[in-house]
């Protein structure tokens, strides 16, 4: 049996379920299912990095010749690398910076796979971190129109379309979700001016890679090439990790400022970023240790490393922060402007297995809570029913239990029903999958050392800074035939009122207009319900309450 696609529902006690389509385009994230790694030859990089990357997944490597392709072929095998791992692709190239030009993935309205092709022209260095420059940088008179033609070859051997875009995406300067968000500095926006304003570099980045959402940050940089990985790294959906500097560094105002842009924009599941720090300290002079600028390769988290004490402290914050990574680190030829992820580049898998789940905070105590994911095979060989699984433990218990996902109605959306649980309780789940590929995959990635938790609790928002004493009431509690609900809107606006009984089903609603500041009243009638526990749902713009009550 092949599990069909379905499209996706908002479910019972869940918050606000906002996953973008799998049927809009869309820019891959890194974290996402990759064949390996791109890298050039002659290296940028260290070997044992080399002998990382080709352990488990594929080191593709970039040669202009025969004879480099020898070269490399000796060196590595001295290092001990994998050589069945290896897959050498003829391309001229200029630098080994192939984050900077190598290929992003994108993903069309149809699902299909394909290479972005932007411009590229090198690395102009400009004032940033509130210095103005009165003049257009200059370029480098160099090779680059090597590194720009590589696309051009990549998409031959992958068989990929190559999707032109008209300016310049510099890899560096670029972090996105996967569901339509993305990150820049300034820089991106003004390197492509000449040819490409800014409604120009929105309207195309929207158009042709899916990025609906660009958040441009200001430049933080002093004087450099402005480049994001080297200040900040998307972790998942909704963390992004931050440079965190030294108080006296003449950057430090900047990327706080930067940071706390970041923290004021809203991620694709309709909630705050989340940001974390990790300590760069000063190396010499006001020259930093680039621990942001690591490389998210399928379960592996890879981290430069600069010599001093403080490698190991920023390894720890790697793990803290992504349980099941493996986290390693390596020195190598790095600088604060370009270091390990700036060398690399993934080559992603055309044909994965996509799975995404926007985690609840919190669920109503004593009653069931629907978990649901999206799962996409791009394979589209079909789902394997008895793969499709939430696996779920008690926080504290060892053992993991197992619920099928049931389709609900729409594309790739399934779900499980977690049991009720009492105030209090905390439960620790993840979701697993396969396809008739032979691809597995597991939500989050590494599961089950990674895994997502969810705590019961008597009362819930989906609003962290909501006021529920001074905004929702209801009385008398317990009640018998009537209840009264009163709600204050921040603002004006509809409020929405819904009730469901244990069993998830919606017995009653009601919708009015609020006024801000002033009680907005509901009365439900319910004399034909049975005794027992029912939740409340109070929806108000992106404010999503929901209270568990109680009926004689």
């Amino acid at each position: 049996m092949i599990i069909q696609k379905r499209t996706i529902a908002t479910t019972f006690l869940l918050l606000i379920i906002s996953f973008q389509s799998f049927s809009q385009r869309r820019m891959v994230a890194e974290w996402e299912p990759a064949y390996g790694t791109l890298i050039r030859w002659p290296l940028g990089i260290p070997g044992d990095l080399v002998v990382e990357l080709a352990r488990t997944d594929t080191v593709f490597v970039l040669v202009e010749n025969a004879n480099q392709q020898s070269q490399a072929t000796y060196t590595f095998s001295s290092y001990g690398v994998n050589m069945n791992h290896c897959r050498f692709i003829m391309a001229n190239t200029y630098s080994h910076w192939t984050r900077d030009w190598g290929p992003h993935y994108i993903f069309d309205e149809n699902g299909l796979a394909g290479i972005a092709d932007p411009m590229f022209n090198g690395y102009p260095w400009v004032p940033g971190c509130n210095l103005k420059s009165v003049s257009v940088p200059l370029r480098e008179m160099l090779g680059y129109e090597e590194d720009d033609a590589v696309n051009i070859a990549l998409a031959e051997e992958f068989r990929l379309p190559l999707i032109s875009f008209p300016a310049y995406l510099t890899g560096g300067n670029i972090m996105t979700d996967g569901q339509g968000r993305a990150f820049s500095t300034r820089q991106m926006l003004d390197e492509s001016a000449p040819f490409c304003n800014e409604v120009c570099f929105r309207t195309q980045s929207a158009q042709l890679l899916g990025i609906q959402q660009y958040f441009i940050t200001e430049n933080p940089e002093v004087h450099g090439i402005q480049h994001i990985d080297c200040y900040a790294k998307f972790l998942d959906e909704e963390r992004i990790l931050v440079k965190d500097l030294p108080a006296n560094h003449p950057e430090y105002a900047c990327v706080r400022q930067m940071t706390d842009f970041m923290a004021s924009q809203i991620s694709c599941y309709g909630r705050p970023y989340e940001i974390h720090r990790i300590f760069c300290p000063v190396i010499t002079g006001h020259e930093v240790a680039a621990y942001t600028n690591s490389l998210i390769i399928n379960k592996k988290v890879l981290v430069p490393l600069f010599g001093i004490p403080q490698d190991e402290q920023a390894l720890q914050t790697y793990r803290d922060l992504m349980p099941g990574y493996e986290v390693i680190g390596f020195t190598g030829s790095w600088y604060y402007y370009d270091a390990l992820h700036c060398r690399t580049m993934g080559i992603f898998d055309p044909h994965m297995l996509v799975m995404r789940h926007k985690q609840p905070r919190m669920a109503a105590a004593d009653f069931p809570a629907n978990m649901v994911a999206m799962i996409d095979d791009r394979s589209e060989t079909g789902l394997i029913p008895e793969s499709l699984n939430l696996y779920w433990r008690e926080q504290g218990n060892i053992q993991w239990r197992s619920l099928p996902l049931q389709p609900i109605a729409g594309p790739d959306s399934l779900y499980a029903q977690l049991p009720a649980m009492a105030d209090g309780s905390t439960i620790q789940y993840y979701f697993a999958a396969a396809d008739s590929s032979g691809r597995e995959e597991t939500l989050p990635r590494t599961a089950p050392a990674g895994y997502y938790t969810v705590e019961f609790t008597d009362q819930i928002t989906s609003n962290e800074t909501l006021r529920i004493p001074e905004q929702l009431s209801v009385f008398p509690v317990p009640f018998s035939d009537r209840l009264h609900i009163q709600f204050t809107p921040f603002t004006d606006g509809e409020v929405n009122a819904q009730v469901f009984d244990i069993a998830g089903r919606k017995v009653w609603e009601s919708s009015k207009n609020g006024r801000a500041n002033i009680i907005t009243e509901f009365i439900w009638e319910a004399e034909a319900q049975v005794s027992g526990f029912y939740s409340l749902r109070i929806t108000f713009k992106d404010q999503v309450v929901t209270k568990k009550i109680m009926r004689k």
